[in-house]
């Protein structure tokens, strides 16, 4: 018989409820299809991490400054002319490429810095035939190659697009949440999402959630009226085919949440109320978190750098057992976080799990580091 035991695979039932809309990229937690639905949980997210080269020149009312010159509170030329400027980010020193337009226009930048195209926004290492948007007319990349490792920031502006001219050529900021629900490279909640919730204790304090908060219902303290409310609304379709696809984010509210909460006792139910995306974020793992939560996470993101290191231990060990233990785990994040502002994202709904660079690159499946990581890592 121990020759002949059988082989066990995990079965994918497909979604008793067809899409409305396309599939969302393969490495972003997966709201439609298998279960109908994600429970993503993030700790300590920060501001991403595409940024450019601190030399680069940004037009503000007062004339040109290099973006490390630039302050908050300034006014710089967007696509719908000068706008505040929200925030400053030192991202710190990153890998950076040099692109010339065949305008004559130039930027450094790193890889992964989005740059508005006719298509829409795509990432630099992305655009090797789009018409890029610039000041003067649409050009096309000319030449693109390594510049090398320089200090490098970021702006955050008052514009609903979230982009601003550097050096003459259209540019993105944004944070993650904020990119996952208004991008339309990511969810574009406002099409995807029949409903948008937002709890979040200091979205009424953050500047930078102004177009959040236009764009969907938020609430500036939780409640378990609210969770409740919503989940009443639900249930007054009779079948879950007719029930609204809806959205839930709770940011920033875990430490205040009691352990018998109503959003609790959602994330182990939160399909069956057709929650497609049910995300929270906090930057606290231990002592925040539930062990509901955890245990039913679909996907975990994990932001860097961690100021912590006895919770980033303490995550290892509560997801470890994904990825062969503890220790392996934390090389698998440190692989993933290379640079300021990158993340780990883990997607424990496949067999095995697999852990990414940001949403961008597969790093590891289970215990084992991919072939592509490998590669890239001897470049």
């Amino acid at each position: 018989m121990e020759g002949n035991v059988p082989k066990i695979y995990r079965v994918k039932d497909p979604d008793p409820i067809p899409s409305k809309h396309p599939p969302v990229h393969p490495h972003l937690p997966q709201v439609e299809g298998f279960g109908g639905g994600a429970l993503v949980l993030m700790i300590s997210p920060v501001k991403t991490g595409k940024c450019l080269f601190e030399y680069s020149l940004v037009e503000t009312e007062k004339g040109n400054k290099y973006i490390k010159d630039v302050n908050i509170g300034d006014k710089v030329f967007t696509d719908n002319g000068f706008v505040e400027v929200e925030d400053v980010i030192k991202q710190g020193i990153k890998k950076c490429y040099k692109i010339v337009l065949e305008n004559n226009n130039e930027l450094i930048l790193t890889e992964n810095h989005k740059i508005h195209t006719k298509n829409g926004m795509k990432q630099m290492k992305d655009c090797d035939n789009e018409e890029i948007i610039t000041k003067t007319g649409i050009s096309k990349i000319n030449k693109k190659e390594y510049y090398g490792e320089v200090q490098c920031y970021d702006i955050t502006v008052d514009s609903e697009e979230h982009r601003f001219y550097c050096n003459n050529i259209s540019v993105s900021n944004s944070t993650i949440i904020s990119n996952l629900l208004l991008n339309e490279d990511f969810y574009n909640a406002q099409e995807r999402f029949d409903e948008t919730y937002i709890i979040s204790n200091t979205i009424a304090n953050d500047i930078t959630s102004r177009y959040v908060r236009q764009a969907f219902n938020t609430f500036d303290q939780y409640d378990d009226s609210i969770i409740d409310g919503i989940v009443a609304k639900q249930k007054r379709f009779e079948t879950k085919e007719e029930m609204e696809d809806i959205a839930i984010i709770v940011d920033d509210c875990l430490g205040s949440i009691p352990q018998n909460s109503s959003a609790n006792a959602l994330a182990s139910r939160f399909r069956h109320v057709n929650v497609r995306l049910y995300l929270f974020s906090s930057q606290k793992f231990t002592g925040a978190v539930s062990p509901v939560i955890r245990a039913n996470a679909t996907n975990v993101i994990i932001g860097s750098p961690f100021p912590n290191i006895k919770e980033l231990k303490l995550i290892a060990e509560s997801y470890g057992d994904n990825f062969g233990g503890e220790k392996k785990f934390l090389e698998i994040y440190r692989k993933a976080t290379p640079n300021r502002y990158d993340f780990l994202h883990l997607d424990l709904q496949s067999n095995p799990p697999k852990a990414y660079h940001n949403f961008e690159k597969l790093i590891a499946e289970g215990q084992n580091f991919t072939e592509t990581n490998e590669e890239t890592d001897d470049e």
